[in-house]
């Protein structure tokens, strides 16, 4: 864990040392602490646990805006294909997560049961707080983030604070898209939010500017780009980044055909398959292997909003080898399979 850390910040060190990045850290730091001030606690448990400096830590989990604010940085390894579906009984939430080669080795299926708020399950990996990729509530509120770099940055709460902010405070899509309106945000990504009742919504974050998309069709999703027209105009396309964002808007074309052929009421073994989609004519991959598809596809996961349960590959879907976890927890206090 630490070598993952580390091996991120080195690709933004230099950077750390800029006046406007420390600035910027300060001011997200204090943003935290006034808009969510137990999880910057967590981080100092994290650090104390696995031997990181707390504040290395907090710069780790924001190395991506980091690139973003400077427009540089890696722009292969963090992409991410999410979904949802409203079915006869609730709603199913998929993730394909493109994601570093190092948290491989990090990714984890995790229960937590806050001292306040509900209880959740997360795809996630070692040493980062909360939920930093999917998960879903007690109540069978399940979200996806994807990353959307932008130029609509400033301080506010990390997309990956505001994931586990919801999931402990919210019961419903309604609920969570009103917290989501009242939150200042810092930018950059996209969540893709489910519900028991079988609500569906899509979320594109900037800090002047929020899209919401509701589900209305029963079916929605997103790849790693803004298309809403409050937020679209501050995506960041520059020339280091044009193959990715040329990758994303053909996987989000390819997602809205795949989508609309799903049978209806759509089932896990269709999602499933999504989940383990390779390149066509009709578009990219969702399940991706590195090399020429710049990005790999390193988990993939598959939430039942009515169940409250997971179904999670650790690797590429395509290989099918998927376990089930169920969130009521267990007299050890650990998922049931």
């Amino acid at each position: 864990m630490r070598a993952a850390v580390e091996l991120r910040l080195a690709e933004v060190e230099g950077a750390l040392d800029r006046p406007e990045i420390e600035a910027f850290l300060e001011a997200q730091r204090a943003a935290t602490e006034r808009l969510q001030p137990e999880v910057l606690a967590e981080i100092e448990g994290l650090g104390t646990g696995f031997g990181i400096e707390p504040a290395r830590l907090f710069a780790f989990l924001h190395a991506s805006v980091i690139a973003e604010l400077l427009e540089g940085g890696a722009v292969a390894a963090e992409g991410c294909t999410a979904f949802a579906v409203r079915t006869s009984a609730g709603a199913l939430l998929a993730k394909n997560r493109d994601y570093r080669d190092e948290h491989r080795a990090l990714q984890q299926v995790m229960l937590h049961r806050p001292a306040r708020g509900r209880s959740f399950l997360v795809v996630g990996s070692l040493g980062a707080p909360g939920c930093f990729s999917s998960g879903i509530n007690e109540d069978g509120l399940a979200l996806a983030d994807t990353a959307a770099p932008t130029r609509d940055l400033g301080p506010g709460l990390n997309r990956y604070f505001l994931t586990t902010l919801l999931l402990e405070r919210c019961a419903t899509v309604d609920e969570a898209l009103a917290l989501v309106r009242a939150t200042p945000h810092t930018g950059s990504g996209c969540l893709v939010l489910a519900d028991a009742a079988g609500a569906l919504a899509a979320v594109e974050l900037g800090h002047r500017q929020v899209g919401i998309e509701r589900g209305s069709g029963g079916r929605i999703g997103r790849t790693n780009h803004h298309r809403l027209p409050e937020t679209a105009p501050a995506n960041l396309s520059s020339p280091r980044r044009a193959a990715a964002h040329g990758n994303s808007i053909a996987r989000q074309a390819a997602l809205g055909l795949a989508l609309d052929r799903l049978a209806d009421p759509p089932g896990p073994d269709g999602l499933g398959a999504l989940l383990g989609r390779h390149a066509d004519a009709e578009g990219p991959a969702f399940c991706r292997h590195g090399g020429d598809d710049l990005a790999a596809t390193i988990s993939g996961a598959l939430f039942d909003t009515a169940r409250r349960q997971l179904a999670f590959c650790a690797g590429p879907p395509c290989s099918g080898a998927w376990r089930t976890f169920d969130l009521h927890p267990t007299c050890s206090g650990s998922p049931a399979p």
